[in-house]
């Protein structure tokens, strides 16, 4: 099922808006990094990260270097947006540092683009302009989202494997959840995984214990300070014979966010049988490098006596984690949540 589905925005603050249809605004930030070549104040690269916000207005920064710290007196400066008039740009100049940060205010009207900043940079008493380039990213948008297949149709003593696509516009962050709106019971997919043409994917496995009925996909792209949050329904029909045969399975994971490069870090988490902990289960550790089309085994891991298990991996590149308990006759298969990994 493709939808264009309810969408609720809602800012950090908690206030929320609801709207309908396509095109509704997401919330990543951008970050760009342009050479300075051609300024006499600065060096290197200047990072930027500034976006057109879909709700309420939003800080943007750009971070510089400067040449010759020592001699710096004072820096300020003002931001032109395309179209519009100038606005003040504050630079948190320290002490001894060559770093300069300045800020300013980004609104939902204004475009996105090409804006022009301007440092002026003062030396013994003397200001002195630099005219630089800063790329505003344009609002983002969930524009479409599937579950599939779409009606799910549960089978007695199997798993059906059930994927989602999310296709969006820049988000930095998206996650889902398959939710039961009869019940408590849901699928949480975690991090989405993110593909170079814009699409977002992730799986998981109906056991023949799902309850029927009305479930709704629910999907969170956070950008900045602003999560926009996009709903889709979608119908899990009962087993064609019978009563279901499997106790349900349940995978938690846990990973560190970030990990310096060639750093030892822990994948751990815990399985559960109908609620319980699922002792002495050997689990799989899948891993998926960002960009990559498939997950590859990473190892294996067995559950103790609380139904926890643990395994250390070496951080190489950024990529996804997943673990999975395989089904039995008995017992459902389950995935964890996708978790992303930060390297360093």
């Amino acid at each position: 099922m493709t939808g264009r589905a309810r969408s609720l925005l809602a800012a950090a603050t908690g206030a929320a808006l609801l709207l309908t249809g396509t095109g509704v605004p997401s919330a990543q930030a951008g970050t760009r990094y342009e050479r300075v070549s051609t300024v006499p104040d600065f060096t290197g690269e200047v990072q930027a990260v500034a976006y057109v916000p879909a709700h309420a207005d939003a800080e943007a920064r750009a971070t510089l270097k400067l040449k010759d710290p020592d001699t710096v007196e004072r820096v300020t400066g003002w931001i032109l947006p395309p179209g519009k008039q100038r606005r003040r740009v504050t630079f948190d100049l320290r002490p001894g540092s060559a770093t300069v940060t300045g800020k300013w205010t980004v609104a939902p009207g204004d475009p996105a683009g090409a804006w022009r900043l301007t440092a002026e940079v003062t030396r013994g008493g003397a200001p002195r302009a630099n005219d630089l380039t800063v790329q505003v990213a344009a609002r983002q948008a969930i524009t479409g989202a599937t579950v599939s297949p779409s009606p799910v149709k549960l089978v007695r003593g199997k798993d059906v494997k059930v994927s989602v696509e999310v296709k969006v516009k820049g988000s930095e962050t998206v996650t889902a959840k398959l939710v039961a709106e009869s019940s408590t019971a849901y699928y949480d997919l975690g991090t989405l995984a993110r593909e170079s043409n814009g699409v977002h994917r992730g799986v998981t496995y109906f056991g023949d214990h799902s309850p029927p009925g009305e479930w709704t996909l629910q999907v969170h792209a956070t950008r900045g300070g602003e999560t926009l949050r996009s709903l889709l329904s979608f119908t899990v029909t009962k087993p064609a014979a019978g009563t279901p045969a499997k106790a349900g399975a349940r995978v938690t994971v846990g990973v560190p966010k970030r990990v310096g490069k060639g750093r030892w870090f822990r994948v751990h988490g815990k399985v559960y049988r109908d609620g319980r902990p699922y002792k002495r289960k050997k689990v799989r550790i899948s891993f998926k490098a960002v960009g990559a089309a498939k997950y590859r085994l990473a190892g294996y891991a067995t559950t103790n006596s609380t139904g926890r298990y643990t395994r250390s991996f070496k951080a190489g590149r950024d990529g996804y984690y997943q673990v999975k308990s395989a089904g039995t006759s008995r017992t459902s298969a389950a995935l964890s949540p996708q978790r992303l990994v930060d390297v360093r």
